[in-house]
């Protein structure tokens, strides 16, 4: 059950679910904030929330927004598949390479319209997704995407193993990953 709110001048997407802490989420590329909450909390409960993370929710928004501006989603559903296309063949010709440099192997990959991260890695299958959002960058940012996530294949967290290894297969991995969340 949704229902929308206005908390000190905020629109709110407030969902009711079976869950046992208030979530928020900013949502792209319009900033709306969305929050989940159990059913057990009380409206006053999530105005304070809100308002305890109103620093938090601003700038959030405001990069959400800058993102979207940067990155615009593409006009039409024929623009979308011709950038998953591009995006598709870009991967099938990276990947590899990088698997062969590093000894690292996916068991496949996915092209996903990912709004919230660059990719992802099921450690269990050694399936790896990719975001469309990737469609817009460069060369070097996909090898770091395609590293990270051929990476979390051995190492399932973002531990000192995990950046012990980044560093060592690509040692400028920290400014490329500053550049993209900029």
């Amino acid at each position: 059950m949704s229902k929308n709110v206005i908390i000190d001048g905020l629109a709110v997407e407030l969902t009711r679910k079976r869950i046992k802490r208030i979530n928020m989420r900013i949502k792209s590329p319009d900033g709306r904030i969305c929050i989940s909450a159990p059913y057990s909390v009380p409206e006053s409960e999530i105005i304070s929330f809100v308002r305890a993370k109103r620093t938090w929710i601003d700038r959030s928004i405001a990069k959400v927004k800058e993102r979207a501006e940067e990155h615009p989603e593409p006009a039409s559903k024929a623009e979308k598949e011709q950038q998953r296309r591009e995006l598709k063949r870009r991967i099938a010709a990276r990947l590899p390479r990088i698997e062969q440099i590093t000894g690292l192997r996916s068991n496949g990959w996915t092209v996903r319209d990912m709004h919230t991260r660059w990719g992802s890695c099921n450690t269990k299958t050694h399936h790896v997704n990719f975001s469309l959002m990737l469609a817009g960058r460069t060369d070097t940012e996909l090898d770091y995407v395609i590293l990270h996530e051929l990476l979390h294949t051995v190492v399932p967290n973002h531990g000192p193993d995990f950046y012990a290894m980044m560093d060592s297969f690509m040692p400028g991995w920290k400014d490329i990953r500053k550049s993209m969340n900029r």
